[in-house]
């Protein structure tokens, strides 16, 4: 079971021959008791405090990892016995065990760390880092949202501190399943080095995890995975351990599961025109992939599955043995990764450099490509409708407004460092919608093909030198 959001349901294909293709689920719906419901209000700004000792505050300082700054005078001493969770930069990010506040609960002996890949690089002269806190991780209980896990983004690399907010909606209005998101002011205790030190405006986004997946798909068992710089599924051979470094599962793959997987790269990679078409809708539920395409490419994230290969999760259903992509990591969103004037204009059936072999061969199938044009049709009028975005933009940057004025205080005062790693000012958000919107109508219309990437994120298209 998936859960479906108030929008038109788009194309459904009627023809036999390529039924197979699409997954029609009934809506699911909402759970009686969901935690979630009054945890996750976008433009709400919950107060949370970390607290760490000195020595567990020194403990989980990033190590390492290119770019990463100069290493500290006197380096800390490699713990064996605490955990570490290593960048895909190679930067060593150790768990420790501390305390935190949200709101009035309590979480006491809950596992920290910081999170990100690019995002621990561009605050390495910065006191704000993103966090990732599990509840139970060091002994202690409770729940934030019917999760054991709380992800604090801190935004380093969105002036605005509301691109996530506002990606995760459009994507959940597009139908796609996505976490949903609140707002956290923190503030962090180190006795003896800070007391209540106001870092600032963070994002809250939901983890993709059991409950998600429950609440979600219905269903709390199958395969996560994560994969890293992985956006064409080749084949590797028979031989699982080859495409575990790529694929990230987040626990061992059954056998089943992992002859699957292989089974849906040999055909994307492999197959004839005739077996891909017969057989891709038993692997992948088309209809959803679609919605995350047309909603990647309406964000214009291009630090994404379309353009580096990450920032995405792909979830392996246990019941219909289909794959699922869910989106991660949307402060890159709304044109904030490479031209912004061309990504405002980004094309819907291309929104990649060089080639994508799945999109490609999913669009070149002449029922699919009807169904996208469709979906792109109903979705401009809903999920991508100018009026709507910008009505979210003004509540959220609202929401916003007097925190995000602390934070920049707070920084200031501390001196911490720009971000080491940025590729200039992202357009404003009204902006965006204005431009993106109008874009959408002329490549809805047929008018434009909208901008096609060339080269920056893995060549230029085909038909190109």
């Amino acid at each position: 079971m998936i859960r479906r959001f108030p929008l038109g349901t788009g194309c459904r294909l009627a023809l036999a021959t390529v039924a197979a293709l699409v997954l029609v689920v009934p809506a699911r719906p909402a759970l009686a008791a969901d935690k979630g419901a009054a945890v996750f209000d976008p433009v709400k700004v919950w107060p949370v405090h970390i607290t760490l000792s000195a020595e567990e505050f020194a403990a989980i300082q990033p190590r390492g990892g290119f770019g990463f700054g100069p290493a500290p005078k006197e380096p800390a001493k490699a713990d064996p016995a605490r955990e570490v969770h290593r960048s895909q930069f190679g930067t060593d990010l150790p768990w420790g065990t501390g305390s935190v506040v949200v709101g009035e609960e309590t979480f006491a002996k809950v596992g920290i760390r910081y999170k990100g890949n690019g995002t621990v690089m561009d605050t390495a002269r910065a006191v704000k880092k993103s966090f990732k806190i599990d509840l139970d991780r060091a002994g202690g209980s409770g729940g934030f949202g019917g999760s054991k896990t709380i992800n604090l983004h801190c935004g380093v690399t969105d002036p605005s501190k509301c691109r996530e907010t506002l990606g995760y909606e459009v994507y959940r209005a597009a139908g796609v399943p996505a976490p949903r998101t609140t707002l956290a002011e923190v503030r962090l205790t180190v006795p003896g080095k800070y007391d209540k030190e106001l870092l600032g405006l963070y994002t809250v986004v939901e983890e993709v995890d059991k409950a998600f997946l429950k609440d979600r798909f219905g269903a709390d068992a199958g395969l996560i995975l994560k994969p890293e710089r992985l956006r064409e599924f080749d084949d590797l051979g028979d031989d699982w351990d080859k495409y575990k470094r790529l694929y990230a599962p987040k626990r061992d793959a059954t056998a089943d599961e992992a002859k699957r997987l292989i089974a849906f790269a040999k055909l994307v990679h492999k197959a004839d025109d005739a077996t891909f078409r017969k057989e891709i809708g038993t692997y992948l539920d088309v209809d959803s992939y679609l919605r995350y395409l047309a909603a990647t490419a309406f964000v214009a994230n291009t630090d994404s599955f379309f353009g580096l290969g990450h920032n995405y999760y792909a979830y392996l259903h246990p019941k219909t043995n289909k794959l699922h992509f869910v989106p991660w990591d949307l402060d890159r969103a709304f044109a904030n990764f490479g031209n912004a004037a061309q990504n405002m204009d980004l094309s819907l059936t291309h929104p990649y450099g060089g080639t994508h072999r799945l999109t490609e061969r999913l669009l070149a199938t002449p029922e699919v490509a009807a169904q996208y044009q469709k979906l792109l049709k109903d979705l401009a009028g809903t999920a991508f409708d100018k009026e709507r975005l910008l009505k979210r933009v003004a509540a959220v940057e609202e929401a916003v407004k007097e925190p995000l004025g602390r934070d920049a205080k707070a920084a200031a005062a501390r001196k911490d460092g720009a971000p080491g790693f940025g590729f200039g000012t992202p357009p404003a958000l009204k902006e965006f919608a204005e431009k993106r919107t109008a874009s959408v109508a002329a490549q809805v219309a047929g008018t434009s093909k909208g901008y096609v990437p060339t080269g920056r994120f893995g060549g230029p298209p085909k038909d190109k030198k």
